[in-house]
């Protein structure tokens, strides 16, 4: 039951809204009605880039990673709990961040959650997904190479001989990222996009259009947003 308990308050402490917390305390309302769940460009994170700037997406984007790594952390160090106990925490931490019972049109799309957990969990992974984001951030193709990096995790995780648990919770993670990009997937489609097509464009680059024609954010010069 214990342990059962670490689980639910993951997915509750993976929920807490960030960009909504940033958007109330700047009383940015054009923020919040702005944000949609079913296209990458209106993620929460990318409006809050639009509107406020990368300083306070940095700042939401942080607290996001933390939350996370200092769950995990306690839940390892404090309540001892076993890889497979841990992999589940971890696990609930980046379903409450991506999939949240409230605050829905704010929820972030995956990546900060998950690498607050692999900064405990797998540490060397997670530095290996890091390095390969910030190849992305430098080439401009940061949705790709995001995509590259979180499939990358349980990969090396495996060669490394990691616990099967940590394993298995990288590919649930890079599940769930998946997972929250296809749903504007029939949006896609809906424009005349092919299904398969209308896949890739969400699943890969987490775009409605086709690689090269993303629309950039504007208003803090040219530099792509981040999707957190």
């Amino acid at each position: 039951m214990v342990r059962s308990l670490w689980v639910a308050g993951g997915y509750l402490v993976g929920t807490l809204p960030s960009t909504r917390i940033v958007a109330r305390v700047r009383r940015a309302t054009g923020l919040l009605a702005s944000v949609g769940r079913t296209s990458g460009e209106q993620d929460a994170h990318v409006v809050l880039w639009r509107h406020l700037g990368p300083g306070w997406t940095a700042a939401a984007a942080t607290f996001d990673v933390v939350k996370a790594f200092v769950y995990v952390l306690v839940a390892d160090h404090v309540a001892h709990l076993p890889p497979v106990w841990l992999a589940l925490v971890g696990a609930a931490v980046v379903l409450g961040y991506t999939f949240p019972f409230y605050a829905r049109a704010t929820a972030g799309r995956g990546l900060a959650a998950s690498a607050g957990v692999y900064l405990v969990l797998l540490p060397v992974q997670m530095t290996v997904a890091g390095v390969l984001i910030l190849v992305g951030v430098a080439t401009r193709n940061t949705s790709l190479f995001s995509t590259v990096a979180m499939a990358s995790v349980p990969v090396v995780a495996a060669i490394q001989g990691q616990p099967p648990e940590y394993v298995a919770l990288g590919g649930v993670v890079f599940a769930l990222i998946l997972l929250r990009r296809l749903e504007g997937v029939r949006d896609v489609i809906r424009r005349g996009v092919s299904p398969g097509r209308a896949i890739l464009y969400r699943a890969v680059f987490d775009s409605s259009e086709p690689p090269g024609h993303r629309p950039r954010v504007t208003g803090v010069g040219e530099e792509e947003a981040p999707q957190p």
